[in-house]
């Protein structure tokens, strides 16, 4: 009964957060912030997420206070050099790929920081963490109903990525995808979001910074590339389990048949 209460007043909150915050967002502070960092959203966009989403990691923090302050949205430190060294390792590839197909460099750091940097931390602490982390580790939720959630609501916040019905849909089915295999790195690196995170960043990093096409779906030679990626994070979580990290997304967690029995661990 208690999680129950606990998952509702969570995605209340992050409905709240995420349709009606913004509403309470004056055009004046959009005008002030940008003016102050040279119209490069440097300082609006953190400052937008601190405002929308606030309220939810409160809320987090206030509910599931049994766990320390930074451990309930994934921000513990614990292995923060060991998962962006596999990150960077795991996206060379992709990199490398890229810069072999583009014909473009954009090094612009307003843009790295606006479009990567925060695009990867403030969407994993929020998505990953906040979110599905507490609807899935606090709240006993199966993992395909707590990813889904969340990572619906990310895709569809991905629609400006497509110009036409068809590029719509895809745009948001891949991010959609996405957002569920960052809850897999998520859970299986110990609840923390620094793998998923640097991920993210890279990514998105190497995608800026080519210019590669396509949007959120990608085309087919870059897509080979982002593939390399994708696959190499797999690989890595299973050696991590291998070297006897405990497999945290179990056949047994997915549908949350019997919540009242499945144990959660953090390494």
């Amino acid at each position: 009964m208690k999680h129950g209460m606990n998952a509702l007043i969570i995605i209340t909150i992050f409905v709240f957060c995420h349709f009606i915050m913004r509403q309470f967002w004056g055009e004046g502070w959009s005008s002030w912030l940008s003016n102050i960092d040279n119209q490069t959203d440097v300082l609006f966009i953190p400052a937008k997420f601190v405002f929308l989403y606030g309220p939810l990691v409160i809320a987090a923090i206030v509910l599931f206070k049994q766990d320390k302050l930074f451990e309930i949205v994934g921000l513990n430190s614990e292995g923060f050099t060991n998962y962006t060294l596999a990150a960077v390792l795991c996206c060379v590839p992709m990199t490398l790929g890229y810069a072999f197909l583009s014909n473009e460099l954009n090094l612009s750091i307003p843009a790295i920081i606006t479009g990567s940097i925060y695009a990867g931390f403030f969407e994993e602490v929020i998505f990953r963490g906040a979110l599905f982390g507490v609807l899935f580790k606090y709240c006993r939720w199966g993992f395909i109903p707590a990813a889904l959630i969340s990572s619906v609501i990310f895709g569809m916040g991905h629609i400006y990525q497509g110009n036409d019905p068809l590029s719509v849909l895809m745009a948001v089915t891949v991010t959609t995808i996405a957002g569920t295999w960052f809850a897999w790195l998520y859970c299986e690196c110990g609840y923390r979001i620094w793998f998923p995170m640097w991920m993210h960043i890279l990514m998105n990093a190497s995608y800026g910074v080519f210019g590669m096409s396509g949007g959120a779906a990608g085309d087919l030679q870059g897509n080979v590339f982002k593939a390399t990626a994708i696959v190499l994070s797999i690989v890595y979580v299973e050696m991590l389990i291998k070297k006897g990290k405990q497999r945290e997304v179990t056949l047994s967690k997915l549908l949350n048949i019997c919540p009242s029995r499945l144990v959660y661990t953090t390494n």
